[in-house]
């Protein structure tokens, strides 16, 4: 009977993660439409984390949960302002190159958690940490290498969303211990607006200008934002980090699909063998990540 139930809640937790990843990787479908209204990377981020953080805020009204202790809440802040740094890059570099090379440039975060895990935090530098980190450099440079001739600001936007990323990771592993997942996930979206909202000091606000952009906004706050954190928040405890990470590499698959099955983007040969190279290194390195998780 015992066993039935594991079962029952490992296949439960596994459905609920890979919602969420799969959720998380319809941001390509959901920002072309905003883009095509007239939306860029700021105004949409900023609409995009606002619509989520106030609807989840409205559910824990409901709910009588409260926010975080102020420090608590300072540091998921904190996390959030990393997640801004990564949604800024990844959008930024989407919107000025491919994609796909933006989200395989994105998928080599672990490589950078796991070069700083064992530089700073004086984790082992395992054989099978070097050589996927190795693997994933070099998966990055054959992908971007037929690239490096056009937009390099694109790229360089995409590494920088890769380094965010694994920055906001690193943190939140080893300084914010949630009390509530979803009113420190509140509070790590306000820290998304606040961030962004000095970003758009430096870079002027287009939002979309119709009902259509407005309704695919929407629709990544709901379905590319709040739906993933709550599947992810619910299911990961039941499968485990290390699964858990493992399920999240369905992400830039389902990003890639979008963007040249309905948006009609076209890769080469290097950039889908970078791509491969990227997320197989991804998959060793977030599944030790998980295993070493304090």
């Amino acid at each position: 009977m015992q066993k039935q139930c594991y079962l029952r809640d490992y296949r439960k937790g596994f459905i609920l993660v890979m919602i969420a990843a799969i959720s998380y990787g319809l941001q390509p479908l959901f920002s072309h439409f905003a883009y095509n209204d007239g939306a860029n990377p700021v105004g949409l981020l900023i609409s995009r984390f606002l619509i989520a953080a106030l609807l989840i805020l409205g559910w824990l009204k409901i709910k009588k949960i409260r926010l975080p202790r102020k420090k608590p809440f300072l540091q998921s802040m904190l996390i959030g302002v990393g997640y801004a740094c990564a949604a800024l890059g990844y959008y930024n570099a989407s919107h000025s190159t491919s994609v796909s090379l933006a989200v395989i440039l994105m998928f080599s975060f672990p490589a950078f958690v796991t070069l700083y895990s064992i530089l700073f935090l004086k984790e082992s530098a395992t054989a099978g940490r070097l050589i996927s980190m190795t693997l994933a450099m070099s998966g990055v440079m054959l992908a971007a290498g037929i690239e490096f001739r056009g937009d390099l600001n694109g790229i360089l936007w995409a590494l920088f969303a890769a380094i965010s990323y694994g920055a906001a990771i690193i943190y939140g592993s080893h300084n914010a211990k949630p009390e509530n997942p979803l009113a420190s996930a509140c509070s790590i979206l306000f820290g998304c607006v606040l961030t962004l909202s000095i970003a758009s000091l430096l870079e002027h606000i287009h939002l979309p200008q119709s009902i259509s952009g407005w309704s695919a906004t929407l629709g990544l706050a709901l379905f590319a934002t709040i739906l993933p954190i709550a599947t992810f928040i619910s299911g990961s405890p039941l499968i485990g980090a290390a699964s858990a990470s493992t399920l999240s590499t369905l992400e830039p698959i389902v990003a890639v699909l979008i963007a040249v099955s309905l948006i009609g983007e076209q890769l080469n040969l290097s950039a889908y063998l970078g791509g491969v190279m990227v997320l197989i290194a991804a998959f060793v390195l977030s599944r030790n990540c998980a295993n070493h998780s304090p």
